[in-house]
Formats: structure tokens, sequence, C-alpha cells
């Protein structure tokens, strides 16, 4: 026989496991004390075993009375306690503050049934308790202040073993004096009802209650060695994970396993027995993992199945510690129970796609996972069938067991399955990458002897060869010595001939002196790129005025130097012979000649010249121009004036345009500097990054020195390109000229 009384706030956080293991979370009423008699299925067997023990005992269980005050005389067995309130077996649950110390008594009559049979009571709380047996204080369990501040509670889930001595000549009255802990997390709440308890008393034969708390010592072993056993899978992986970083695997494991310990350790803290205050502590920490397995599991998943994190895991985590960081600081609310609802459901939802495409798509590992899922839920429902077959025939309390545990099976089976599944699958990779590694090294060691021995055979190859080598060697030097002669005497005719090349060319150019007769002040800083060059200029004295061009033939060495000389034969012809002396008529007439002698029309030929004109009336001082591609830039008083060419070449395809170059008249001043240029001074290579010169840097360099005579500015500008150029090659033909009028 035994009495058990319960005082229980429905929302204490070990009902949340298998609240969350169903997916279903019970929303019940903070604010309140719900007290109530035990009338509990395990509580029904004690009472059972009882029961055979003693066949013709009697129920000696009067109804319990309480009363929310606190007076000494209320533990006195003469105390009238016929107005306090009952709770009766069929009772519903009676609402209290906690502010108040709760007195409940219960008359205990022993007929004789527990005749020289020990009794004991065992008491499990949360709270502080006062036990009186017939006005004789039996036990107390934790301290009963006058306020919170002064309450000491007992550690909470601890069964505690109190023996009594019943008197069997009349009634025997049992007093409990309680009082509960304020819930701090909860001050805000508008009832003011603040309280979270737990008080079971029930009455045992001695030999029960020591078999409880031997039951109670042997359930703490199995969440202590899975604590362990997860802690050092998470230690093992994690230490894996940072000595082989690109498997990230070995990290979602890690963490998930460290989740498993915190979810098993704090089942382990909780009922070892804790004081109330560390117990909302570890099970905040509880709850926490609790979610957090289920989401890490699915990120193993998404590595192991995607090698990737897809972007509902983000998602998951982040609606997940949003609502769970709300909850933990502005406590708990349906809302939040309704979202970590609607989390369970999305991960188990998304766990359940990734398996069925990873099993559609025979991804390795699917069936191993899809073994720790289905696992845990084919045990259920093989249980489910068992008890309805049990119960059949008649085992209806092995029914009952098997029923009872269902949630306990499936929540630690899901936890412990997930884990092993992923173990295993662990380990069969590791086994797969060191068999592979096996293989490899005995491919390496093949591949090894048979290199080696193919390295012997060269040896020996090698070795009768030598002879026949070194004889061939002796051949070949002889060979190439002949032609070395030879292919040295053709360079020397070669450059012979470029040579000669260069003093025609410098024959065609027009004499300097010449130039600065006519142009006193003036300059032609020439560096052909080759021994001959495809950049040149012309020179011609009317009776008006005179006329000087720069030209840039297509390309450089021979190919340029033949257009140069046709390019200067022509312009001779026009200039001397036709008397043509506008820039753009000759430019024109220039264009018609390379065309018909390049024969154009008829061949793919293109090429041709880009080319600045300029006759200059010195009496008059003006200026006519005219440019193929090539501008002429003016520098006056330190300002700096373009005039720009027509944007097509002489020659090429663009004859057929029937394209006619402009002639711009230009009034000159005293003073003005005049330069006609190619492109090879601003393309050469060079400076401290060997990048171009630019157009946008000679000017700067031209307007530098304008203080200068030409003379002295042929020399700064030879010096500058050569400073700038350095030790990279000459990239093109340079012709500079510059005229001071």
């Amino acid at each position: 026989m035994f009495i058990n009384l319960n005082l229980t706030l429905q929302r204490i956080h070990h009902y949340i496991f298998y609240c969350i293991l169903f997916l279903t979370v019970q929303s019940a009423t903070a604010q309140h004390f719900h007290f109530k008699n035990s009338s509990s299925s395990k509580a029904s067997e004690k009472v059972e075993r009882i029961k055979k023990t003693h066949e013709n005992s009697e129920n000696f269980l009067n109804s319990f009375r309480f009363k929310l005050s606190d007076d000494t005389t209320f533990k006195n067995s003469d105390y009238d306690d016929s107005q306090w309130l009952e709770i009766k077996n069929d009772s519903s649950d009676t609402l209290f503050n906690h502010s108040t110390i709760l007195w409940l008594r219960a008359n205990l009559q022993d007929t004789g049934v527990f005749a020289n049979v020990p009794l004991s009571l065992l008491i499990t709380t949360s709270g502080a308790v006062e036990l009186y047996l017939n006005g004789k204080l039996l036990r107390s369990i934790g301290t009963i202040g006058v306020d919170e501040a002064t309450t000491k509670p007992a550690p909470a889930f601890i069964n505690q073993i109190v023996p009594i001595q019943l008197d069997a000549s009349g009634k025997n009255i049992l007093a409990v004096r309680f009082k509960g802990i304020l819930n701090e997390d909860e001050k805000k709440i508008e009832f003011n009802i603040l309280n979270q308890n737990d008080l079971s008393v029930s009455l045992y034969s001695t030999v029960e209650a020591l078999k409880e708390i031997e039951v109670q010592s042997n359930n703490l072993l199995i969440p202590l060695f899975l604590s362990a056993v997860f802690i050092v899978l998470s230690v093992f992986h994690f230490l894996l994970f940072l000595y082989f970083r690109k498997n990230r695997t070995n990290l979602y494991y890690a963490l998930f396993t460290l989740f498993l310990f915190f979810i098993f350790f704090s089942l382990f803290k909780i009922f070892s027995g804790i004081d109330i205050t560390t117990l909302r502590q570890v099970s905040k920490l509880f709850v926490c993992s609790l979610f957090l397995v289920p989401l890490f599991f699915l990120g193993i998943l998404y590595e192991v199945f995607y090698k990737k994190m897809l972007k509902v895991f983000w998602l998951l985590a982040l609606a997940l510690g949003i609502t769970l960081g709300s909850m933990l600081i502005y406590d708990y609310s349906n809302w939040g129970f309704m979202v970590l609802l609607i989390f369970l459901f999305t991960t188990f939802a998304e766990t359940i796609r990734v398996f069925i495409k990873a099993w559609r798509t025979k991804k390795d590992g699917a069936r191993i996972f899809a073994f720790g899922v289905l696992f845990p839920i084919a045990g259920v429902l093989l249980m489910g069938i068992i008890s309805s077959i049990l119960n059949k025939y008649g085992f209806s309390r092995t029914a009952f067991i098997l029923n009872e545990n269902q949630g306990a099976f499936f929540g630690f089976g899901m936890l412990m399955s997930m884990s092993i599944s992923m173990t295993i699958y662990l380990a069969r990779d590791f086994a797969r990458v060191n068999n592979k590694l096996q293989l490899q090294i005995r491919e390496i060691k093949q591949l090894f002897d048979k290199t080696i021995a193919q390295e012997t055979e060269k040896q020996l190859i090698l070795e009768n060869q030598k002879t026949d080598l070194e004889r061939m060697v002796k051949e070949r030097t002889e060979e190439v010595v002949e032609q070395k002669v030879v292919i040295e005497q053709k360079n020397r005719d070669i450059l012979d001939n470029l040579n000669y090349a260069r003093r025609i060319q410098e024959a065609i150019l027009p004499d300097t002196k010449l130039i600065h007769q006519e142009l006193s002040d003036s300059f032609i800083l020439y560096f052909p790129k080759d021994i001959v060059s495809g950049d040149f200029y012309t020179f011609a004295k009317t009776e008006q005025q005179v006329i000087i061009a720069a030209a840039d033939c297509t390309g450089h060495g021979v190919t340029g130097a033949f257009m140069s000389m046709i390019g200067s034969s022509l312009l001779n012809q026009i200039i001397n012979e036709r008397k043509t002396s506008r820039p753009d008529l000759i430019l024109n007439e220039l264009n018609n000649g390379i065309f018909e002698s390049l024969k154009q029309s008829d061949s793919e030929i293109n090429d041709g010249m880009d080319i600045v004109m300029c006759a200059i009336d010195l009496n008059r001082l003006q200026l006519n121009y005219s440019g193929a591609n090539r501008p002429l830039w003016i520098i006056r008083n330190g300002e700096f004036i373009e005039l720009k060419p027509d944007k097509f070449p002489i020659g090429g395809f663009q004859h057929k345009s029937n394209a006619a170059f402009t002639n711009y008249l230009f009034e000159l001043k005293k003073d003005d500097s005049l330069y006609l240029f190619t492109d090879g001074f601003a393309d050469q290579f060079g400076g401290l990054a060997g990048k171009k010169l630019l157009s946008k840097n000679f000017r700067e360099k031209l307007l530098s020195i304008q203080d200068q005579s030409m003379s002295d500015q042929k020399k700064t500008l030879s010096h500058f390109f050569k400073s700038w150029q350095g030790l990279n090659d000459q990239v093109d033909d340079v012709l500079v000229i510059g005229i001071r009028i």
C-alpha cells in the first residue's frame, strides 16, 4: 500500500522531451500550481506488487486535506482539519498561489495488515518539506525560511527515503509542511503566481522503497555512459576536421554528437539531484540541444549527399536561433512553441525528402541513413503490434509496459540510430579511403618497381649505345661547324645588303643641311628600329613656301623600307615634277599613286602609310596642313594646339571609299613650335613599370623643354627616349621633326 501526493507545474522542462519527440507541444498555463493525488500507471504497479505480498490487506487511505496557511498547530494529531479542502482520488486539479506555505494532512489507519512490515516514505521534491507523524518531526528536506531568500530547496528529482513506524492502536496523522521556490523567469506574469515546483510523497514497504532507490541509481548509469560516448565521438571527429578541413562532414557530426552529449549529460545532472535554479538552466540547455540535434543531422545529410549546405539549412538555423533566443530571454510562449513545432515538421520533411532523393538517385550511404531514420519508426510500430497481440491473449501488464515505453523508445532510438548510422557511414568511408590508399600504395610500388626495371634497361642500352652516340655526336658536330660557317657567310651577305640598302635609303632622304638652310631652328630625330626603316621624311622648297612631311609606312625593317622608298619617290614626283604644293592635294595624289603602284584593286595587299604634311609660308606666317592618321602639334607661349588628321591612311582598302583629305589653314606667330612625328616615340615600352610612354607623356615632355633651342631639344628628347627604353627592345621606328618659326 502507498500514498502518492504529486505537485507539478506542467511546463517543467523534462516534460518537453516527450512532447517534442511526439511532435506535440502541450502548452499549459505557467501561472498556477497544480495539486492532485497521483493515480499513475507506475504507482498502480507498485500497489499491485504490495497487494500480492499482502493478499488480505485493506486500503487505509483517507482523503488528503490541504490548507494555504502556516500554523505550527497543524502538525498535531488532535488538530481539527475538518474545514480543510479535500483532495480525493477522483478530484480534479486544484490551483493555488506559491507565496503561502502549504500544509497537507492525511489519516493513516493501520488495521494490522502491515504488522511487522517495515514502512518508509519516499519523498521527491524541488521545494522544501517538513514531515510530521503524530506531531513529531520525521525529517526536514531542505529548509523552509520566512521568505524566498532564506528558503533552501532540496535537490530536485531525487528520491529520499524516510522510515516510519505506524501506531497500530489508532489513527496516524501524517502532516506535510511545504514551500515552493519562486520562478525568477516569470516575474512579469500578469496573475502574480510565480511558482514552479514538484512534490511527491509515497508510502512503501521499506523493501520496495529501497528497490526504488536502487532503480534510480541504476538509471543514472545509462545517460552517464551515453554522454561519455558522445563527447568522445565529438572530440574525435572535431580533431579529424581540424586535420582535414576539406571534409566538413566531420565538423557537423562533431556538433551533432556534442549536442547529444548535452542532452544525456543534462538528463544525468537533472536526475542525479540539483537545486531548482540550476535545474532551470540545465533544462534550457537540454531543450536547445533537442532542437539542434535534428538541425545538424540535416546538415550532415547535405554534406554527404550534396557536398554543400543548402539555403534551407541556414533558414532553419536562423529561425531556430531567433525563436530559442526569444523564448529563453522573454520566457516561453505559445507562438514560440508553434514555431518550434513548425521547425521540427519542416526539418523532418526535409530529411525525408533528402532520403527519398538520395534513394532514388542511388547516392552512396542512402541505405545506411535510411536505417537510422526508419528503425525507431519501425520499432514503435512493431511495439504497437506486439502490444495489441499481448492484450488480445491476456498479457495486459506486459502490453501496458510496451505502450508506456513507446515514447522513450522512439526518442532515444531516433537519437541513437541517427548517431550509429552516421558512425557506420564515417567508419565505412574511412575504411574505403584506407583501402583506396593501400591500393594506390601497391600500384605506386608496382610502378616504382617497373620504373626501376625500365631504368636499369635504359642504363644497359645507354652503355651499349655510348660509343655510337659519341661517334654520331662527333659527326653532327662537324656538320654543325660546317653549317655555322655557311650561315655566318650568309648573315654577312645579308648584313652587307641591308647596310647597302640603308645607304640607298639615306641617299633618298632629303639632305638635312638644305632643311636647316630654310628652317634654321629645327631638328630631325631619327631612330630606325632595324638597319633600314619604315619611317621617312621629305622636304621641298617652292617659290613661296617650304613643304615638309613625316611618314610612317606599314611595317618596319625591309618591308617598311620598300614602302618608304615607294612613298618618297611618289612624293618627289608630285611635289617637284607636278608642282603640287597644297598638302591635301599632295596626299590625294599620293594615295592614288600607292593604290596604282601596289595594284591594290586586283590584290589583297592593303599596305600603306600614315603621314603628316605641312606647307609653310615663312613670309606670310601661314601654315597649310593635311594629315592621314597623324596630327600636327603646335606649342605657342606654353599652350598646346593640336591639328587633328583625317582618320584614314594612305593606301589600303579605304581607297574604294573615294575619301579625300582635308586641308587646314592656320595662322602662325613668331616663336611657334611645330612638331611632326610618327607613333614610334609614344609607343615605346619602358620606365619602372615597363609600360608604354603614351602620347600624353610625350606632349608633357615637349611642353617642359620649350625654353630650349631646337638643337638642344633634340639632345634632350634623344636622352629621354634612351633612358625610358632602358633594357627594353625598341618596338618601332622613331621619327620626330621639330620646327620653330
